[in-house]
């Protein structure tokens, strides 16, 4: 799907707190492709978050690919892979680099095997979570 065609479309993201790092992802996320991020109401958790989507034809949302969902039975829900660019939500893992802590090389090691192949390019991330140029 096109993401001019979600423009008209009200994305929910109940519990984005003004002033938090996921909260800046999806305000930068929704300037950049012309959507509407509604952060109002509580956050009970996925199952009613789903259930206000398909109650509703002017509501959606955001979930991972990987993320694990029971589909409700009668709810007429479908998953639209967005891409090029496919928005990538920036993790970090900072470690110092005289902790030498054989524990971090593993779970590093770890987290990169989970994603083999991920692409270079073709991926959106917030300006201010992209890589800066290694300093001199």
């Amino acid at each position: 799907m096109a993401r001019a065609q979600l423009a008209g479309c009200r994305t929910w993201m109940p519990g984005n707190m003004p002033g938090t790092e996921w909260a800046a992802h999806y305000d930068e996320l929704a300037a950049r492709f012309g959507l509407t991020i509604d952060s109002i109401g509580p956050d009970f958790g996925i199952e009613p978050l789903l259930d206000s989507t398909a109650a509703s034809s002017t509501l959606a949302t955001f979930v991972s690919e990987r993320t694990p969902l029971v589909w409700p039975a009668g709810h007429d829900l479908w998953r639209i892979r967005l891409h090029d660019p496919t928005p990538v939500y920036p993790h970090s893992l900072i470690r110092r680099t005289d902790n030498p802590h054989p524990a971090l090389t593993a779970l590093r090691d770890h987290l990169t095997s989970a994603y083999p192949g991920r692409p270079d390019s073709g991926t959106w991330t917030p300006k201010w979570a992209r890589r800066a140029a290694p300093r001199p």
